[in-house]
């Protein structure tokens, strides 16, 4: 069973055309094979023997010329353009020839019949009442094809319900393929693929810029492009900057002519990549080698096909083509390219030109380090997660905003970053990463870039489900990462049985104990704080006297610690302020108290959103607590100073508070796993 895709299944290269059709010749000719001798004998790129032009065939003569140089009918040069223009006018169909008629094996989704009832796997027996029963694959496209808008009325079996159908089409204009792809790349690379250079190219890839929108750079593709014509390649080749000659021709007189580049408004921007491979032919080749001798982008990939020589379609006075070579074209530094081609300036394996070119343009920045880690020297799993260690403390949301992963050849992968401790976090793609792909992670550490290359394998890795440290926290808990980090470090102790407790009220010396131990205050030695409700031997009372000694927490009186009341949010924005020396934006005078006597009703000059804190003597606190970008309300509108604080809330602030002593600036990376 044969193919059919409408237009006929013959590999050719797409000749580079300097025109498509020249006028008719003035002079008539007995046959088709008389003008082609004419032909020849005054255009062909190089002198033709008589012997040759002698020969009593079209087929013997062109056996005897370059491979590029045909001969066409009318049918079989329509399909010809069709392939160059990417396009044809038909019912939009793949087809394949069967028994009974045209078997549908594929509906084009820029076609017609795709609209229609028309399915994959009907067969079409008849068209506008002329059977397709027994006829040959070029003779059913003669019923299938036509003039747009034409009706082309089907008469098809469904083997799937065993009935006969009848289904109008109206032909319709049909890309094959689009002449132009884009995508926009992770890093903010733009990605433009050109399958064709014809009358359309330039306005395409303009389109698809502006689709795109702004990029940090482009990769341009024309692997497995193989030409079009000559007026699109100068016109493509204009979308570059710095690219003024196209090419150089010589034809048969040896006279060699310089072609320009038609420049191009907009034009391409940035850092240019143009990916090459062995079957870029003809106007690919024109383009690759302006593009290189003028230094106007960076070829990826493999060595180009080698079609140095450029055609003319001349029509014959029969109504057939005939294409004939008759130049050959050189690099605008006049570098051959018929049978050498064009080397690429980075030769990558087969496949991987795409990778290659994105992972340069990512890595263009010079201030760069490269990372490495056992677990990355073979393929990871698609459900991989890193661990990175800095050198210092750092914000886990800031640092996400640093990190990227990026799929090479693909797009940026969305990621999560939670904290392990203050110094060490975990990288988790929120996805499955593609199998068997390639993978740069990019950390910007304010200094320089950290890189990460690895591979995935296609293997899934069995994890235990997320297991929190204590057995009342779940990962989806506001306090969670918090809890984690301090546990980590080593500064947070649990209730018993597992438990952290979140949700109970935090007492006054529970809080000495939590400051005493973040902050690393001296616990040994101390003196007797002086208070009647704290007793030697008791677990906070060192802590009390530590954290009075300090200057961070007092009395609720002069001889009572107010031990077992509860931490209002009002004394922990307090506290938060004098541990960690908080400071407030504009300049306000006084500060709240721990204790009602002796406070302060001074107004903070700034304000925060929340309704409810200027009569609180926590006031300033809360304001201070606000502008270090620690404090979270109860609401969008309230703080609730007078509400007790649970074990949850108060891991929560100590945690913000810790990181934002750290500069949030820049950092290193000291390891990956």
């Amino acid at each position: 069973m044969q193919g059919l895709f409408f237009i006929k299944r013959k590999r050719f290269w797409v000749s580079l055309l300097f025109s498509i059709i020249l006028a008719c010749q003035s002079v008539a000719f007995a046959d088709d094979i008389d003008e082609i001798r004419e032909i020849i004998k005054d255009g062909y790129f190089v002198p033709v023997g008589q012997e040759i032009l002698d020969k009593p065939t079209i087929d013997e003569i062109l056996e005897e010329l370059d491979p590029y140089t045909e001969f066409f009918t009318k049918a079989e040069f329509d399909e010809f353009i069709k392939a160059i223009d990417m396009n044809y006018v038909g019912i939009g169909i793949i087809g394949e020839q069967h028994d009974q008629g045209v078997k549908v094996v594929y509906l084009f989704e820029t076609g017609a019949a795709i609209k229609t009832a028309l399915q994959v796997d009907d067969i079409i027996i008849e068209v506008n009442g002329t059977s397709l029963t027994g006829k040959t694959i070029d003779e059913t496209q003669e019923y299938l094809l036509g003039s747009p808008g034409t009706t082309a009325h089907l008469k098809v079996f469904r083997p799937e319900t065993n009935e006969t159908l009848t289904i109008d089409v109206n032909r319709a204009k049909t890309e094959i393929a689009s002449t132009v792809e884009s995508a926009w790349l992770g890093g903010n690379i733009g990605y433009l693929r050109l399958n064709s250079f014809n009358e359309e190219s330039v306005s395409e890839l303009q389109k698809a810029m502006k689709s795109v929108g702004h990029v940090d750079g482009w990769i341009v593709d024309i692997r497995d492009n193989g030409g079009g014509y000559l007026d699109a390649a100068q016109d493509v080749a204009g979308l570059f900057p710095g690219v003024e000659v196209a090419l150089i021709v010589e034809g048969q007189d040896h006279d060699a002519t310089a072609f320009t580049s038609n420049k191009q408004n907009p034009q391409l921007t940035g850092p240019i990549f143009l990916l090459i491979n062995a079957d870029s032919a003809s106007a690919s080749e024109i383009l690759a080698g302006a593009i290189q001798d003028q230094k106007a982008a960076r070829l990826y990939g493999q060595t180009t096909f080698g079609k140095g020589v450029a055609q003319t379609v001349f029509e014959l006075s029969s109504g057939n083509f005939f294409k004939m070579t008759v130049a050959q074209f050189y690099t605008p530094d006049g570098k051959v390219i018929d049978g050498i081609g064009i080397k690429p300036d980075v030769e990558t394996e087969i496949g991987e030109e795409l990778k290659v070119a994105h992972r340069d343009m990512l890595l263009l920045d010079e201030k760069r380090a490269t990372l490495s880690g056992q677990k990355f020297s073979v393929a990871v799993p698609v459900n991989m997660e890193i661990a990175v260690q800095l050198n210092e403390v750092f914000s886990a949301d800031q640092l996400k905003e640093r990190v990227s992963l990026i799929e090479l050849g693909g797009k940026s992968v969305e990621i999560n970053v939670e904290p392990i401790s203050l110094e060490s976090f975990k990288i988790t793609p929120t996805r499955l990463l593609k199998p068997e792909s390639s993978y740069l992670l990019k950390i910007d550490s304010g200094i320089k870039d950290y890189i990460l290359s690895f591979k995935t394998s296609n293997k899934i890795e069995e994890k235990n489900p997320n297991q929190e440290k204590f057995i009342d926290v779940k990962v989806t808990d506001f306090f969670a990462h918090s809890a984690t980090v301090l546990y980590n470090e080593g500064l947070l102790k649990g209730i018993g049985e597992g438990k952290f407790g979140p949700e109970i009220e935090l007492t006054r010396e529970q809080a000495a104990v939590f400051f005493a131990r973040i902050l690393g205050l001296d616990t040994e030695g101390v003196v007797n704080p002086g208070f009647s409700d704290v007793k030697a031997g008791e677990y906070y009372y060192s802590s009390v006297a530590a954290v009075k000694k300090a200057g961070i927490m007092n009395g609720k009186s002069q001889n009572q610690f107010g031990t077992g009341d509860v931490l209002t949010r009002g004394e922990m924005a307090a506290l938060l302020v004098r541990a960690f020396k908080l400071q407030a934006e504009d300049s306000v005078n006084g500060a709240g108290s721990e204790a009602a006597i002796g406070t302060t009703t001074a107004k903070p000059v700034a304000v925060t959103p929340f309704n409810d804190v200027a009569k609180s003597p926590f006031a300033i606190d809360i304001l201070k607590l606000y502008q270090s970008g620690l404090a979270g309300g109860t609401t969008k509108t309230t703080y609730s100073p007078e509400k007790a604080v649970t074990r949850g809330e108060f891991v929560t602030f100590l945690y913000r508070a810790l990181v934002s002593q750290g500069n949030n600036k820049d950092f290193a990376v000291l390891s990956v796993e």
